[in-house]
């Protein structure tokens, strides 16, 4: 599988909130969080092509044009899916991933998986459940990551090769 993350810039290791100003951006390798996806990957025979991240100030002022952007890089990088998170239990990084899956869901044929933490994101994870996959994750700090990392990367296998991923939903999705 090729797979892309979708990241803000926290997660994707360039500072902190003070840096929400941070302009779409991407990388064809693995950063910050990714790092932890790309492990698990290579074990699978897969790889990251590549890490778009994008402070959560910048895409709340700029929402049009990172979606466009985001939707159009995937397809053209040749993605077989997308992962966006793992936003753990931060409210803006965790809209704007889902946001951004959405868009990715409707405009192209590349399925998208969401990893996000209900803490926080109740209301968010209601909105989008029925229009993307979202993995259950722990908030920061908590317990489970592997387990969610190990369940949204079976989720995009199945996924790519077509599976049936119903009674998968039903046990590790929201």
């Amino acid at each position: 599988m090729k797979v892309i993350v979708l990241l803000d810039q926290i997660q994707a290791g360039l500072g902190g909130k003070e840096k929400g100003d941070t302009p779409l951006g991407g990388k064809k390798l693995a950063m910050g969080a990714a790092d932890t996806l790309d492990k698990v990957l290579k074990k699978m025979d897969s790889e990251i092509i590549g890490t778009f991240y994008c402070g959560t100030d910048y895409y709340q002022a700029n929402k049009a044009e990172v979606n466009r952007k985001v939707a159009k890089m995937s397809q053209k990088m040749g993605a077989d899916v997308v992962i966006a998170g793992p936003t753990y239990d931060y409210p803006d990084f965790s809209t704007m991933a889902c946001e951004l899956a959405a868009t990715i869901q409707k405009e192209t044929t590349i399925p998208v998986v969401g990893l996000t933490a209900i803490e926080k994101n109740a209301d968010l994870i209601q909105q989008y459940q029925d229009q993307i996959t979202i993995v259950k994750m722990p908030k920061k700090g908590g317990t489970g990551l592997s387990d969610s990392i190990d369940h949204a990367l079976r989720l995009c296998k199945m996924k790519v090769e077509g599976a049936d991923f119903t009674d998968f939903i039903n046990q590790y999705c929201y």
